[in-house]
């Protein structure tokens, strides 16, 4: 059974509050898998290269486990576009394309937010998640912007966006959501509350921004790609917990190009 799903970006960042938001892009993960008598075999491909860690494919089949009250192989291929370690949402990509092809192989009748749901179980117990990162899930099955209270597992808001242009900025440096476990976000939590307050009222793109700063510094990242193409934006931000940076813009190769010097960039679209 195949199936696709999609990146993000944020517009908060819930691991301060956990109330956070996302637009889905169309950067892409595939996924080939099919059901087999025991066991968990298969091979990720990430933009080209290995990747040996299955935990978070062995998580979605211990989940999938629990519903079905069966014991279950998965053999499978999956083909990512989305870097790790960055802030662009590959593991809730990847969670949402696998439980994807895993429930139409078995035929199970399940909606959208039922898959969503197990995906983001199975995230959580592989330790990639500290909030459930239901805004990621989300934009990430669905495209669109949302705003997500994470705790409590409710979609606050959403909306379609239109199709733009948008520009990530990937630096070499890669930060683990599973190392930011002990940082005290405490300082900042006042900040993030307002910012959810405005992107909730609609003013989400200018609170991207402001996510994206009050986080880069907090992290220890450099703002200053950032405000070197806000002149060039709609919207420009901190993904995820970075260090990755993105631009949602209509002169793509300007921003592109100011960006060059500060790592690896690739234009990619909002879905």
């Amino acid at each position: 059974m195949k199936s696709t799903a999609h990146s993000a970006v944020t517009v908060i960042n819930a691991i301060a509050t956990g109330m956070g938001g996302a637009v889905g892009i169309d950067l892409e993960v595939k996924v080939d898998l099919e059901i087999i008598r025991e066991g968990l075999k298969g091979e990720i491909d990430i933009r080209g290269e290995r990747y040996t860690d299955l935990e978070l494919v062995r998580c979605v089949k211990e989940v999938l486990e629990e519903r079905c009250d069966r014991d279950l192989g998965f053999e499978f291929c999956i083909e990512s576009e989305i870097p790790v370690g960055k802030g662009l949402k590959s593991s809730s990509a990847v969670s949402n394309a696998v439980t994807k092809a895993a429930v139409g192989a078995l035929d199970l009748d399940l909606d959208d937010r039922d898959m969503i749901d197990i995906g983001i179980k199975a995230s959580k117990r592989a330790g990639v998640t500290l909030t459930g990162a239901l805004d990621d899930a989300y934009a990430s099955y669905f495209g669109g912007m949302c705003l997500t209270d994470n705790l409590q597992g409710e979609v606050i808001i959403e909306k379609e966006v239109e199709k733009r242009p948008v520009i990530i900025l990937i630096p070499e440096r890669t930060v683990l959501t599973r190392s930011l476990k002990n940082v005290d976000f405490e300082s900042i939590r006042p900040y993030i509350d307002l910012l959810f307050t405005s992107a909730s009222d609609g003013r989400w793109k200018e609170a991207s921004f402001l996510n994206g700063i009050v986080y880069s510094d907090f992290l220890g990242y450099e703002t200053g790609p950032m405000f070197e193409v806000l002149e060039q934006s709609e919207v420009v931000g901190l993904s995820g917990t970075g260090p990755a940076m993105y631009s949602i813009t209509e002169v793509p190769k300007e921003v592109e190009e100011i960006w060059s010097p500060f790592g690896e960039t690739i234009e990619v679209c909002t879905r």
